[in-house]
């Protein structure tokens, strides 16, 4: 025991001895300026302006980045919004026109009325005019004070219908600068509609129902799209949006099927809107039994023709690659895409 004591105690002191004699631990400093004895010995001393002058050679070599600009996403539906958002406003513009009207028709009818009142109120007051120049010695102070309030509530008949007509005629105003703002609307609608090209259109009608036809056939179009094929492609997805890897092969085709029907109808309206597309052929028939919420009738349509080259032939072949043999709407340039 005592023999372990000691060595222990050696064990120590040696180690000790090895940790005295171990060099001073020195640490890096900055300084801004040196005494001579540190310019001699300055292993671990650096000035602060060589140290600013390294920072500025590496920054130096460093690439420069240039900031990118986010790239703005375009939200889906956009074209449909607009859309909506114009069908609102011409709704709202007939609504105006339609009061505008009634206040037309209202104003002449008082305008009338008016009339006839100041004629009356004028007869009435040359007659109590000369009422009381021929009658006021005979009738004295009592006949004198009934006119004085008869001319009194003719006056005041005069201000009111005076009133009633600066009323009117502010109406008018307003009439026409709405008739001017909807002649403004109705050219920017002859611009981007083929207005003549559309459902129902007759030179017999009158521009306010020729709009009505026009607005009516949009909000069709676009209830059969959102029935036939945008809600049902929305039902699917919804069905499978916590495990789309796992969607099967009938419904990944009945999409597919759906996504391009919905793309060939819009296709084909788009006919009544570019003016670079003319309009021939069944067109306007098929999309004029759209307004009724009928498919389309296969007689308006004309056989794929496989002999001679056609754009429809092209869509055909891809379709038949992708393993798409029927479409809900397979009209493409005139042809029937079911029918090859």
């Amino acid at each position: 025991m005592l023999h372990k004591l000691i060595t222990s105690l050696v064990f120590c002191l040696f180690t000790g001895c090895l940790l005295a004699q171990q060099p001073e631990t020195k640490y890096i400093r900055i300084a801004d300026t040196l005494t001579a004895q540190e310019k001699i010995n300055r292993n671990t001393v650096i000035l602060k302006s060589e140290l600013d002058s390294l920072i500025k050679v590496y920054n130096n070599s460093l690439p420069k980045t240039i900031p990118q600009e986010p790239v703005q996403k375009t939200e889906n539906g956009l074209s449909e919004y607009l859309l909506w958002l114009a069908i609102a406003l011409l709704l709202g513009i007939m609504a105006l026109l339609y009061i505008l009207f009634r206040n037309q028709k209202r104003f002449h009818y008082m305008v009338s009325s008016l009339n006839r009142q100041i004629q009356q109120l004028e007869f009435a007051a040359i007659s109590a005019n000369s009422e009381f120049g021929t009658g006021s010695k005979l009738k004295g102070k009592t006949s004198l004070s009934g006119l004085e309030k008869k001319i009194q509530s003719l006056t005041a008949q005069l201000e009111k219908a005076n009133t009633d007509r600066q009323g009117l005629e502010q109406m008018i105003k307003e009439y026409t600068s709405s008739k001017q703002d909807f002649e403004m609307v109705k050219q920017q609608m002859m611009e981007v509609y083929k207005i003549r090209n559309y459902p129902g259109f007759t030179k017999d009608k009158s521009e306010t129902e020729i709009v009505k036809s026009l607005l009516d056939t949009e909000r069709a179009v676009a209830l059969y799209a959102y029935e036939h094929f945008l809600k049902p492609v929305l039902a699917i997805a919804d069905a499978n949006k916590n495990n789309p890897a796992k969607i099967n092969p009938e419904e990944r085709e009945q999409m597919l099927n759906l996504l391009i029907s919905l793309s060939l109808l819009y296709s084909e309206y788009l006919y009544l809107r570019i003016n670079e597309l003319s309009v021939g052929g069944k067109i306007v028939e098929r999309i004029g039994s759209l307004r009724n919420g009928n498919n389309i009738d296969p007689t308006l349509l004309k056989e794929l023709n496989i002999e001679h080259g056609s754009r429809a032939l092209v869509l055909r072949m891809v379709l038949d690659k992708t393993a798409i043999q029927h479409l809900s709407y397979p009209v493409f340039d005139e042809t029937n895409l079911n029918l090859s």
